[in-house]
């Protein structure tokens, strides 16, 4: 039999495809035979070929990977392979040999925990009195077989945890005694004792024994570090990345030891830059999971001084892009993403005044080193310091920036450029009001642009951040872009001139996107010059060099049909149509490409809506297609895998339904453009459901099933689009008054999004669930919360947020006296907030009672939150509870009288808040408060009108003053006969029309109402005056919906009727007017 066996491994190890399939099918048959394995055995301890011995051992796991196999071997061969794997374990010289033992082993180990027998006590008994021995060959052995034990069956290992993490102090003890920590015997058992981490939560001895020796751990990676062996390095600091995601814990005693250590390894720049790599991302980690320690501690200031050092480091001869990649690993890009880490988990008002203490001086720096850094530091602090930043620092850091465009040196320029960039994305919408100053330096230097490479120059270096630049802040803009568009619209029809290198031209028609995006219909004069140009690259066919140009402008036209207005767009749907099918049939095999496709017919469905039915079969089915394609995960092999991948096409044996642990496989290697096709893929499909609900309702149940299978993807982008395309789904049912499809839906999804909320561990993900559920209870009502135990669970859920007891907020303490909400991230109170929001929004799917109860258990936490609030001074949480107080009364109803006592009072302090937002939601509280609450509010009438009287005298914010208007509105509403309107409406009236807050128009036109009908005395000194504000709202379309348009027309035609001279004197105040009018 062993000639037989010779002869199918030496074919499988063949690159002969038609043998390896023999061989394989061979193989398959043999192992039927119950003496294969015995003599694979005998095969591994010959004089065989290395090659040959470490296959034999790999096949033999590859076997008995399920347990069944191992349960059809016969007792006495159990016996010996088992006894034969230890002998061979000792003996082996072959360290990939040795490594395949060390799996079988693991596996054998899996299936004989239950025995009682002595060989697992054997193997332990082995291993630990190696890993204890002098002889540095034994005690690397017994480590290496201890590493790789616990890698494969670590959950075999729980009953033993006091022992090996005893073992482990012993080992490290004994090392420091020697004086040489550096040695692979440590390297081997901290990889070890990494595996084991997620197991050790709750063993109170072995916690107690792996704290104790942190100290002894950072000196083995202090003389990790000074040997200067990466591989030895990363291997064994890998156990402080587990211990700070499953025990952190175990790291309070030690924190300013930790973080001593990490800044003196980044301080040294004669480490090697991987080791400093490696120890700055792990700065991010500890940061984030010990944030309330190292403020606490003092020890943010050195951190942020040495990251940024870091940051101020050579770029060597790498691209300069490299700076501005997530994916590249050199010093100066992963110390910036520590830093955007940071900013996204501190508090900033911990974070900036340390960080401007350092940027400031590096901004005078004559080292451009240290001026690059600085503003690549204002970057990546954007996104996680937004609010702050915008309050306090917006204009400063701009005018910084601005100096920053026109620095000499290439590399700064480039950085500001990014920055202003990011600024761009981030500190919407306060940033636009300096489109003024920042606009014309932009097109300048785009014009110069055009004018150099016309002279023959070559492209700057800082072309490309300019673009991105100017791109995000166009986008952002709105409105407020109609001014600058024809001078911007002029430089980028330049730099598409097919001169220009095709590098420029996609940036320019990226550019073209955004600029769409925000002008909206008023791109119409340009729409028929840029279909020209889009025209020459919207072809089947095109080189290699120009298919990034051609999917820029697919891209480009998806966003002009999404905006430049169906009437304007319409007669080119067609032949955009028959495109993107010709393309998705015929074009190439590209992800990317067909992204911007799927982008571009779901662009289609705003213009044609349900008229895409007749291109839904094919198009359906192809986004399905890649919905459901595994392409964006791709197997990665393990760098130490034993076959190098052969057996991941081997079957020896799926006849069952068991698991296989293929220790070929190391991780799955995400795949962008495949990731960014799904995500497209998902949305555009939500774009159906919205936008052509009709035509899309027949696929809904097949498409439904299929997102919600990547409800669980890697990429949490993938998982935010199924969340909000799931929503959409559910909504489209509602809107085709499928109820029952309805709760059958949100009976599934529900539990899934409480599930994750409680269990995924990215913020962004939680928020998108958070938000989505709001708008699902809102749009669908009662429907969406079909029985009582769904709706306790979406409460404890809510709560669960609320107290931080989520995955993705880590509740860390580190101490008495460090519970003030102060020290959370800007990131962390947008949690709570939309937390705080789904409290209000969940009253749209309750009956008013049964809301009330839930109220009942959260209100309290939001008064407590609020007193917080005003002990630390933080106007931003203030104003925050104030609205969502306000938004609950609505779906409490009446209700709501069970808290008016509590709650009135409140409010009305409210009113007197230093921060314009919190006393404008004060005030719409107020006006609900009294709507709701009906009679009961009577009595507090007059202290009501006090404070809104108080408050209209002295008032100048815009937005407050407009919910003052509402809440007077409400009170005349709820009970005319108790306002004193001879007091009230002179000033009420001088304050309409509403200047911003435009919602409380439909209020305000109610109250009109009720005053006509009710007390036409007091307001006919003023009908003249009413007419003029309805009329105002009525031009400006500035009524919600087009039910309160209508009653707003009906009710001046009645006007018109009883008092046509003041109608007529209105109507004849102005051209603009008179014309209107008679549109009505």
């Amino acid at each position: 039999m062993e000639a037989e066996l010779d002869e199918i491994i030496a074919g499988l190890l063949c690159t002969d495809t038609k043998r390896i399939h023999d061989c394989t099918a061979a193989l398959r048959e043999a192992f039927e035979n119950p003496e294969v394995l015995p003599v694979l055995c005998q095969m591994l301890v010959s004089t065989r070929e290395t090659q040959v011995r470490q296959f034999a051992v790999v096949l033999m796991n590859k076997r008995l990977a399920k347990l069944r196999h191992w349960q059809m071997v016969p007792p006495e061969h159990q016996a010996g392979i088992k006894a034969c794997m230890l002998q061979a374990l000792i003996r082996e010289k072959e360290k990939s040999v040795k490594n395949a033992i060390a799996l079988l082993i693991g596996t054998l180990v899996r299936h004989e925990a239950d025995k009682k027998d002595s060989w697992l006590a054997e193997l332990l008994s082995f291993i630990f009195e190696r890993c204890n021995m002098d002889d540095p060959k034994e005690s690397e052995l017994g480590s290496s077989i201890f590493a790789s034990l616990t890698d494969s069956a670590p959950d075999q290992l729980i009953s033993q945890m006091s022992e090996i993490c005893q073992l482990f102090s012993s080992v490290l003890i004994a090392a420091q005694s020697n004086g040489d920590m550096a040695t692979l015997t440590i390297a081997n058992m901290m990889q070890g004792m990494c595996s084991l981490m997620p197991f050790i939560v709750g063993h109170t001895e072995a916690e107690q024994t792996v704290s104790k020796v942190v100290p002894l751990m950072l000196a083995a990676l202090q003389a990790f570090v000074q040997k200067g062996v990466l591989t030895e390095f990363t291997t064994a600091f890998e156990i402080m990345d587990s211990v700070a995601e499953y025990v952190p814990k175990l790291l309070n005693n030690y924190i300013k030891m930790l973080v001593d250590f990490c800044l003196a390894t980044l301080s040294n720049k004669q480490i090697d830059d991987q080791i400093r790599v490696v120890v700055v991302t792990f700065v991010g980690r500890i940061v984030r999971v010990k944030k309330k320690a190292i403020v606490k501690q003092k020890l943010l200031d050195l951190i942020l001084v040495t990251v940024f050092e870091m940051m101020c480091s050579e770029l060597g001869n790498d691209d300069e892009d490299d700076y501005f990649s997530s994916t590249s690993n050199t010093p100066v890009s992963t110390a910036t993403q520590t830093l955007d880490v940071m900013a996204l988990q501190l508090s900033p008002q911990k974070l900036i005044p340390p960080l401007l203490q350092i940027l400031e001086p590096a901004l005078q720096s004559p080292d451009p080193l240290r001026r690059r850094a600085a503003f690549m530091a204002m970057a990546v602090i954007s996104e996680g310091c937004s609010e702050a930043i915008k309050k306090k620092y917006l204009e400063l850091m701009l005018n910084i920036m601005k100096s920053g465009i026109i620095d000499q040196d290439p590399a700064v320029r480039n950085s500001a450029f990014f920055a202003l960039g990011q600024f761009s994305e981030f500190m919407q919408p306060e940033i636009a009001k300096f489109a003024p100053q920042i606009l014309p330096v932009l097109f300048e230097f785009l014009h110069q642009l055009v004018v150099e490479l016309k002279m023959g120059q070559p492209e700057p270096t800082h072309m490309d951040r300019m673009f991105y630049a100017l791109e995000v802040f166009c986008e952002n803009l709105e409105e407020e872009i109609v001014p600058h568009l024809p001078v911007l619209m002029d430089r980028l029809f330049e730099c598409m001139d097919q001169q220009n290198s095709i590098h420029i031209r996609q940036l320019a028609l990226s550019t073209i996107s955004s600029v769409a995006a925000a002008s909206k219909s008023n791109l119409v004069p340009y729409f028929s010059q840029i279909v020209e140009i889009l025209k020459i690259y919207l072809v089947k066919e095109c080189d290699e060099s120009l298919n990034e140009l051609r999917i820029q402008a697919i891209d480009t036209l998806a966003s002009i049909t999404r905006t430049v207005g169906k009437e304007n767009f319409i007669h080119f749907a067609q032949d955009t149509m028959n495109y993107c099918m010709n393309m998705l049939e015929l074009g190439p095999d590209d992800p990317d490409l067909r992204r911007a496709i799927y982008a571009l017919i779901g662009g289609l469905s705003v213009v044609v809506t349900n008229d895409m039915n007749t291109f839904f079969p094919k198009v359906i089915e192809r986004m399905i297609q890649t919905v459901v394609s595994t392409e964006d995960a791709l197997v990665k092999l393990r760098e130490d895998s034993p076959t190098g991948g052969l057996l991941t096409e081997i079957d020896l044996g799926s006849t069952d339904d068991e698991d296989d642990d293929d220790d070929d496989i190391g991780e799955y290697q995400v795949e962008n453009d495949y990731v960014y096709e799904k995500e497209e893929a998902i949305l555009t499909l939500k774009e159906f459901a919205v936008n052509s609900s009709n035509a899309f309702f027949p696929y809904l149940t097949v498409v439904f099933e299929e997102v919600y299978k990547t409800i669980d993807h890697c990429q949490d982008v993938i998982r935010k689009a199924a969340i909000e395309a799931l929503c959409a789904f559910v909504i489209c049912l509602h809107k085709m008054n499928d109820g029952d499809g309805v709760k059958r839906a949100c009976s599934i999804l529900i539990p899934k999004f409480i599930y994750l909320v409680k269990n995924d561990e990215e913020q962004a993900v939680v928020r998108q669930i958070l938000d989505e559920l709001g708008e699902l209870f809102n749009t669908v009502k009662t429907l969406a919360l079909p029985t009582p135990d769904l709706a306790e669970s979406v409460v404890a859920c809510i709560k669960d947020v609320l107290i931080n007891n989520t995955a993705c907020q880590f509740n860390e303490p580190c101490g008495v006296g460090d519970e003030e909400e102060a020290d959370e991230s800007e990131y962390d109170e947008a949690l709570i907030e939309s937390g705080g929001n789904l409290v209000a929004m969940i009253g749209h799917a309750l009956q008013p009672e049964t809301y009330s109860l839930y109220f009942g258990r959260l209100y309290n936490f939001f008064l407590t939150k609020l007193a917080k609030a005003k002990t630390n001074d933080d106007p931003d949480q203030r104003s925050f509870i104030y609205g969502v107080l306000a938004e609950c009364f609505q779906s409490l109803g009446l209700c709501v009288v069970t808290y008016f006592d509590s709650l009135c009072p409140v409010l009305l302090e409210g009113t007197t808040d230093s921060y314009a937002k919190a006393r404008q939601n004060s005030y719409f509280g107020l006006g609900e408060l009294v709507y709701h609450a009906e009679e009961m509010s009577f009595d507090s009438f007059g202290v009501i009108l006090q404070a809104l009287s108080d408050a209209i005298a002295q008032e100048q914010n815009a937005p407050a003053m407009d919910n003052i208007c509402g809440a007077v509105s409400r009170l005349i509403i709820t009970n005319h006969n108790m306002v004193p309107l001879g007091h009230v409406l002179p000033v009420f009236m001088s304050s309409l029309p509403l200047r911003e807050d435009i919602e409380e128009n439909d209020v305000v036109l109610k109250a009109f109402r009720v005053l006509y009908m009710n007390t036409r005395e007091s307001i006919l000194p003023y009908i003249e005056q009413m007419l003029g504000i309805i009329l105002h709202v009525l031009l400006k379309q500035e009524f919600r919906d087009n039910d309160t348009n209508a009653n707003a027309v009906s009710f001046m035609k009645e006007i018109r009727i009883e008092y046509p001279q003041q109608f007529n004197s209105v109507a004849n105040s102005s051209p603009e007017v008179f014309t209107f009018v008679q549109t009505l």
